[in-house]
């Protein structure tokens, strides 16, 4: 626990300086285990003989169970499962188990093969089969139901249920009996609260202490700038307010470590973008953005920014990298065109960091210096279909524009959506330049196959028959990508075609970012996803841009891709450095993979009334049967 009647005044760098909370020697009073009266030794996780897996392979064991009976074979064949998983090879695990699962006799090993199946389900990204899987947790001896809390943990983060990750790790600390295993945890919320939106970082009403003073941390670092000093502050100030939080010394040193290690504010930043020609109008808006950004910044650490046109077809972009480095620029934000990004992903003698503001067609990249980011379409197709899955939607048709873009969009949905288990029975192109939809959705719901039926019908009896078409009954979700323009015609289109009841899921791009309340009551029901810039955000960036920009509201995500770029190229240590490491953007919750390419999480929102109405899915909806640590 921690005590703040005494601080510890701590150096950073020599220069630096924090009060730092000290570690009195109490304990919470000791919680009644689960599983009381059952054998509490710590079995390892496949079978209680740890020294028996030293030297020998998956393989080897499946050799011993073939030569075994009894319960000697079923625990070969958990041995083999366990390190088939460990290996990776997700299949030959569940192969082993699906076996073993048809012979095991030995209660504690059904836990065993439970827990195993679960951690394989997980892995194969199907977290709702993972929580199914787990057994009872009152039936497991200590070890078991840690692990198994554990996993539900997982698998609800990997559902988007955040804070449903973050409450059952805290109830899990109570068990935990080492600094060690808590240290583990106390990582693994903070990994789950960067992950939860802005917007949804608030307790319940059910929520402890405890479990308020995580979520408040999160947010109240949330919304203070990268800054050691101001970071130190806003956790002084923090654990005021919790001054028996059980958070370890070792992690808030941690905390502010990575804030003094990762954030570099630069000395000069150029700026390379097409500031004449066809995309003057979006270079216009994302350096509004940039120099929005660079205003709010504290005026002892603004950086110099110089701006080079690379509209100019004389010159190269190499040439004004070249010209920009000698300039003194300390990072680089553009280009913009994918055939200049292309050449800069094969290219090992960057020495400038460069942010670009598209992606590479190829996701390798060899440089080492490059950063790529962007308002990538994909990542937003790839995101409908995680929730439509996590919804429970496992049949979709995909309704997408003729044209390259419409394709890249369903490629992505398709490829994501059944990578997670769904299936995409149908896709159907619309042409760009109609207002009637008709055509397009009676071929997607099988209505012209209907109105042939009827006049087959007809003919034969020789009458006219009252007749209701009958569309399609396999699909549970419809995947839409359009426009604002072309979905406020769809929608109403699909419910005319007796679509009306199938869930509608979109991009952004069905949203205009202005409110309009008139023009958007016809797109009421439509799930879609959207910067938090559009949704949510009461910044004083979006204060600064409605007040100046206003007139532009046509480029508004454009201006809050320049705002994140700005503070973005400030803090890509922090992001390159930590698996678990966010960046609240304006863009959204920001990533980066191993290429280093961000990635941009988006909050959700569903249109009532004309107007896009928030959702939040950092808990369970009220009535959904996902598995409760608390209940057996």
């Amino acid at each position: 626990m921690i005590n703040l009647s005494r601080l510890i005044l701590k150096s950073f760098n020599r220069i630096l300086c924090i009060y730092l909370f000290s570690a009195l020697v109490a304990c919470a009073p000791t919680p009644e285990r689960p599983g009381e009266g059952v054998d509490q030794r710590v079995p390892d996780a496949i079978g209680g003989q740890p020294t028996e897996l030293e030297g020998k392979t998956a393989e080897d064991y499946v050799a011993l169970a073939s030569e075994s009976t009894g319960e000697l074979r079923e625990q070969h064949l958990l041995s083999a499962a366990e390190l088939f998983y460990r290996r990776g090879e997700l299949d030959k695990a569940a192969d082993q188990l699906e076996t073993l699962d048809a012979e095991t006799t030995v209660t504690s090993r059904q836990h065993q093969v439970s827990l195993l199946a679960a951690k394989i389900a997980l892995a194969n990204e199907k977290p709702r089969q993972a929580l199914a899987l787990l057994p009872s947790i009152h039936e497991l001896p200590l070890p078991q139901y840690i692990e198994a809390r554990e996993i539900s943990a997982d698998a609800n983060l990997e559902l988007g249920y955040h804070l449903a990750a973050v409450r059952i790790r805290v109830d899990l600390e109570r068990h935990l009996q080492t600094d060690e295993a808590r240290d583990e945890n106390h990582q693994a919320i903070w990994a789950a609260l960067q992950r939860t939106p802005a917007v949804a970082l608030q307790p319940s009403q059910v929520d402890d202490l405890t479990t308020r003073g995580w979520i408040d941390l999160a947010a109240e670092l949330r919304n203070t700038p990268r800054d050691t000093s101001q970071i130190q502050n806003a956790i002084l100030d923090w654990g005021m307010r919790y001054p028996d939080h059980p958070v370890s010394n070792l992690f808030i040193e941690r905390l502010l470590a990575e804030a003094q290690q990762s954030y570099t504010p630069a000395e000069s930043i150029a700026i390379l973008l097409p500031m004449q020609g066809k995309y003057k109008n979006v270079s216009d808006a994302i350096q509004g953005g940039i120099v929005t950004a660079w205003f709010e910044q504290d005026t002892s650490k603004r950086p110099l920014l110089r701006f080079y046109d690379t509209s100019d077809e004389d010159l190269s972009f190499y040439e004004l990298y070249e010209r920009a480095t000698l300039d003194g620029a300390s990072y680089i934000i553009g280009p913009l065109d994918k055939a200049s990004i292309n050449k800069l992903a094969q290219d090992r003698t960057l020495d400038t960091p460069i942010l670009t503001l598209n992606y590479a067609e190829n996701p390798l990249s060899i440089s080492d210096n490059l950063y790529q980011f962007g308002l990538l379409p994909e990542d937003e197709a790839r995101q409908v279909a995680e929730l439509a899955i996590r919804e429970n939607h496992t049949t979709a048709a995909a309704l997408v524009p003729d044209s390259e873009w419409g394709r890249r969009l369903q490629a992505a949905f398709t490829q994501r959506f059944e990578e997670l288990g769904g299936s995409v029975l149908t896709i159907q192109h619309y042409p760009t330049n109609v207002d009637d939809y008709s055509k397009p959705l009676k071929k997607l719901f099988n209505l012209d196959d209907s109105q042939a039926r009827l006049q087959d019908l007809q003919h034969v009896l020789g009458t006219r028959l009252q007749f209701q078409p009958y569309r399609r009954q396999d699909i549970d979700m419809i995947f839409l990508a359009g426009t604002h323009r072309a979905a406020r015609g769809i929608i109403p289109a699909l419910k005319f075609h007796h679509a009306g009841d199938l869930p509608v899921y979109a991009t952004s791009h069905v949203y205009s970012g202005k409110l309009d309340k008139y023009a958007d009551r016809d797109l009421d029901g439509t799930v879609f996803c959207d910067l938090p810039w559009t949704l949510t955000s009461d910044s004083q960036y979006r204060q600064h841009f409605d007040a100046i920009w206003n007139d532009q509201q046509a480029y508004t995500r454009l201006f809050a891709l320049g705002v994140d770029a700005f503070n973005i190229v400030q803090n890509l240590n922090y992001l390159r450095s930590h698996d678990y490491a966010r960046y609240p953007g304006e863009t959204g919750t920001i990533s980066m993979d191993v290429n280093q390419r961000l990635h941009r999480e988006l909050i959700w929102a569903k249109f009532k009334n004309g107007r896009p109405v928030y959702l939040d899915f950092s808990t369970p909806p009220a009535g959904t049967a996902l598995h409760d640590p608390n209940q057996s």
